[in-house]
């Protein structure tokens, strides 16, 4: 029996999409992807936040242990010239800054000891190997990576290396005026030693004034913070541009985390340093006379609302870039000491 005409299948069906709702569906999916990416960006740096408060947190928590076992906050260190000696204990004699004397109580004593006990060549050398390493507890996830960077300064106890690892988080030198130092410093442990038996130790090491937690040279005791722990800045983010998150081209962050106080790793309170938020501007013009006011001792981040500071207490937390200047000011002094902006 033949099939009825109206049993056949419809060979005029379409078989798929035309080009007009296929090019349809892909701005439908684009518009889709468009509005959902600033809510996966968000997340993303939500998460990259709380990876940088968890860093400070441990820092804080470093600093308590330093505390506890030296019975002072860690050493703000010599001038940039210098980076860490194992052998020159956790006070005045150890040339290095608060990050590498931190490195014993962030499980990271094998690093801080290279070099320990050994002759004075192999010292210098296993001083380079210790200045080229991250380490991932003072990288900031929302800023760069935890990889070590080009490095082109001078180091005197150390032999020459080409790399350093850097770090995104700088201590509190306090509310005065920053000042870093009037030349290199000395070139020798033996010239150092002579200046600290000189009468003349203050024009060498200048930075010894700050009425911060770290600084040049720094012994601050608890007792000492007599504003109170919880009142008073220990560590916090300090600003970069984002120009120089890599080719080390700032002088706030050319040099490596290891070294003595410098503003790549202390910052100031100072009112005309304000808390900001990571820009392409490096500097900005007063508003009185014709004085150019570098950005380089200022606190600040990579994160849109606000920064991360830990005080001495051991809390940490974010602050607004628009904080109240007068209790920024006044939370980087550890016995309210006025700010010298003169």
């Amino acid at each position: 029996m033949r099939a009825m005409a109206n049993d056949r299948p419809d060979s005029s069906g379409r078989q798929g999409l035309s080009l007009v709702e296929l090019l349809l569906v892909i701005a439908i999916i684009s518009l889709l992807l468009q509005l959902s990416l600033p809510g996966i960006q968000s997340s993303r740096e939500s998460s990259r936040q709380v990876g940088c408060l968890n860093n400070l947190r441990q820092m804080a928590l470093a600093a308590q242990l330093h505390l506890e076992t030296h019975g002072h906050f860690p050493t703000g260190g010599w001038t940039s010239v210098y980076t860490g000696d194992p052998n020159r204990g956790f006070g005045k004699d150890q040339p290095a800054g608060w990050c590498y004397n931190l490195l014993p109580y962030l499980e990271q004593e094998s690093l801080h000891d290279l070099g320990k006990g050994t002759s004075e060549s192999q010292r210098l050398a296993e001083a380079a190997k210790v200045f080229a390493v991250p380490v991932s507890v003072f990288v900031c996830p929302s800023r760069r990576p935890v990889v070590a960077w080009p490095f082109a300064r001078v180091l005197f106890n150390a032999d020459h290396v080409d790399a350093a690892g850097r770090g995104d988080y700088a201590a509190n030198m306090g509310n005065f005026m920053p000042s870093d130092q009037r030349g290199p410093g000395p070139k020798t442990y033996d010239q150092a030693d002579d200046w600290l038996e000189g009468t003349d130790r203050l024009a060498h090491w200048v930075a010894t004034h700050h009425n911060g937690i770290v600084f040049q040279r720094s012994v601050v005791r608890a007792n000492m913070v007599t504003d109170g722990l919880s009142k008073s800045y220990l560590f916090g983010e300090k600003f970069l541009s984002p120009a120089h998150y890599e080719d080390g081209e700032s002088h706030g962050d050319d040099q490596s985390l290891y070294i003595g106080f410098d503003r790549d790793t202390a910052r100031s309170t100072n009112e005309l340093h304000p808390p900001i938020r990571d820009a392409l501007l490096e500097s900005v013009w007063l508003p009185e006379g014709d004085t150019v006011l570098v950005l380089d001792w200022n606190f600040g981040s990579a994160h849109p609302n606000g920064l991360h500071m830990a005080s001495c207490d051991g809390s940490v937390g974010r602050i607004a870039y628009d904080i109240d200047p007068a209790v920024f000011i006044e939370k980087g002094s550890r016995d309210s000491s006025e700010a010298a902006v003169k």
